[in-house]
């Protein structure tokens, strides 16, 4: 049960430069998710951000509230306000159109709205992320404001531009954390990525389909569109289902087509648009797949997953295979991409395909690994990580912990 905040509770502000809501990125989701689980544990917290979203949406942002199932009511000077979990979430509508370019087009507004925030509300913490020249400015205002800055990182983008005006890192995995602190040379905080149970269990499970979420060639897609041609061919009684994210679903059989493959005439490929409500789909899903070539920070699908006691089979590597532990099943990573798209050689094709055959169809071993991925994920949910997360913020404010001090870069 939440507990209300009271007025001598430390007060975080969530400030994005996109929307908490983006079904298309993951650190957008954990980040908020982190900010609910300080609203839980009597923190009062707020956000401020846009409705830029990474990925291309089927419809605008009203799509993504509607499908959660958040009301907005409309606030002075065009932005937008919405109470979700204990959280007060302030938006500035982006077109879609012109996402990377919002500071140039509505900046302005945006600032003003931090100002008056940072002014009126004064908060002890922000919790943020963003690398450039306009994030640095506004981390560096909410400092002399009195504010900690907490700098959330969820990918390895930072380690050739030294981050300034931070006060603490806080990391997913214990592999992120360890790629940053050679070049940070400060401390930096390891909490789990956090899951929301309420939103991702689904409430029945088919546990019919194979799932690939995000056909970006960095994911795995290139390797994905072998498997999924020699499903179709070969086994066209499993169902695979791709489901866009950054880059939308039909990429796929794009990246198919540059390797010479038809994917469109298999009957068993799906594809859908990026979606928030994220159960549905883990309620349909036996295996998903996540053959990354990147080195990922961590893995919340794999996660997502792994709490509906889908088996995740991912790539041997980095964070990915930090957080899904003996519960998932791993896997050679595809090469490394270079120029034009290449087939994945077939040892790793066929690695890929043995183990994704035998968990679709051996009931007793599928049964006995979900179960194992189902307690394993447990671990992440905002009830079993939330007081982590408490003790480690009310540690900062009460300053029991070293600081970063890094030097500010314009």
């Amino acid at each position: 049960m939440a507990v209300k905040p009271d007025r001598s509770a430390p007060r975080l502000l969530l400030l994005l430069g996109q929307s908490p809501f983006d079904p298309t990125s993951g650190a957008a989701q954990s980040t908020r998710l982190i900010a609910e689980i300080l609203a839980a544990q009597g923190f009062q917290v707020r956000s401020l951000a846009t409705t830029a979203c990474e990925g291309d949406l089927p419809s605008d942002h009203a799509f993504v509230l509607k499908e959660l199932n958040l009301p907005t009511r409309p606030e002075p000077a065009s932005f937008l306000s919405i109470e979700s979990e204990n959280v007060r979430h302030t938006l500035l509508p982006v077109d879609a159109t012109w996402k990377h370019d919002w500071e140039h087009r509505v900046g302005a507004a945006y600032e003003q709205e931090y100002a008056r925030i940072l002014n009126e509300w004064s908060p002890d913490f922000v919790l943020t992320y963003g690398g450039d020249g306009t994030d640095l400015v506004r981390r560096r205002r909410a400092r002399e404001s009195g504010a900690k800055v907490i700098f959330a990182l969820h990918n390895l983008a930072y380690r050739k531009q030294p981050l300034g005006e931070v006060d603490a890192f806080l990391a997913p995995t214990n592999f992120l954390a360890d790629s940053y602190r050679g070049h940070f040379g400060v401390t930096i905080k390891v909490l789990p990525p956090p899951l929301d149970a309420k939103r991702v269990v689904a409430p029945t499970s088919e546990a019919s389909t194979i799932v690939f979420i995000n056909p970006e060639p960095a994911k795995g897609a290139i390797l994905m569109a072998q498997l999924a041609d020699r499903l179709g061919r070969l086994r066209s009684d499993i169902p695979l289902l791709i489901v866009g994210g950054r880059a939308p679903a039909e990429t796929l059989t794009v990246i198919g087509r540059d390797l010479g493959l038809t994917l469109s005439r298999h009957s068993n490929l799906y594809q859908i648009p990026p979606t928030g409500r994220v159960s549905e789909i883990w309620g349909t899903a036996r295996l998903v797949l996540m053959p990354s070539v990147v080195k990922e920070a961590a893995g919340r699908c794999a996660l997502e997953a792994m709490l509906n006691g889908v088996i995740p089979l991912v790539s041997n590597q980095a964070g990915l295979a930090e957080v899904v532990g003996e519960a998932g099943i791993k896997l050679p990573p595809p090469p490394e991409l270079t120029g034009r798209a290449k087939p994945v050689p077939d040892s790793i094709v066929d690695a890929w395909w043995n183990a994704m055959i035998r968990l679709f169809d051996h009931t007793e071993e599928r049964t006995t690994l979900s179960n194992a991925a189902r307690v394993h994920a447990a671990r992440y949910t905002t009830d079993a990580v939330g007081g982590a997360y408490n003790e480690w913020l009310r540690s900062l404010a009460a300053g029991e912990h070293e600081t970063a001090r890094l030097p500010a870069k314009e």
